[in-house]
């Protein structure tokens, strides 16, 4: 099976731990390509995609949007007119970008796996409650598409941190 992994640091493996490496080992039998690059946006990923490419496989997972939850308020496309760039604003763009890469990934691959943002442990506030309106930008994008599914994992990593803090570590 050919499986493309599309995303940012998460995805690369940047810095230090990296699933995609621990997949290799257990999927071995399998071809995994990594296209993650630390410090994608959706729309770096979108951009950078659409030029560099990507050969058809035979599923795909994307994960990505904790850089963008992480800048908060800009304008991923440049605007023609000047407005003022709000979370509202960056957000509604964000989601359309999100779902014109959905579509083409899903031209060369027949399902996708979309994985939301999961908000780092210890930081909270604004960030957090972006990385939680990024995280319904995807699960919107996902309902919309038949071929797409949701792997939230938002849980297991919660749970990892509370087992951290209750161990001491």
């Amino acid at each position: 099976m050919r499986i493309a992994f599309l995303g940012d640091s998460c995805t690369e493996g940047s810095p230090g731990a990296s699933c995609f490496r621990l997949l290799q080992r257990r999927l071995g039998t399998h071809e995994l390509w990594n296209h993650g690059r630390a410090g994608d946006s959706v729309a770096d990923l979108y951009a950078r995609m659409q030029n560099t490419g990507l050969e058809p496989v035979d599923l795909a997972f994307r994960w990505l949007g904790t850089n963008d939850a992480a800048v908060g308020p800009w304008a991923p496309w440049s605007a023609e007119t000047f407005e003022p760039v709000t979370w509202a604003s960056t957000l509604g763009q964000l989601a359309a970008v999100y779902r014109r890469l959905l579509a083409w990934v899903l031209e060369r691959a027949p399902t996708v796996v979309c994985v939301p943002p999961v908000a780092a442990d210890g930081l909270v506030g604004p960030w957090e409650r972006r990385v939680e309106d990024l995280s319904g930008v995807v699960n919107a994008a996902v309902l919309a598409e038949e071929a797409a599914v949701l792997l939230d994992l938002a849980a297991a990593f919660a749970a990892a941190a509370a087992d951290r803090c209750d161990s001491g570590r």
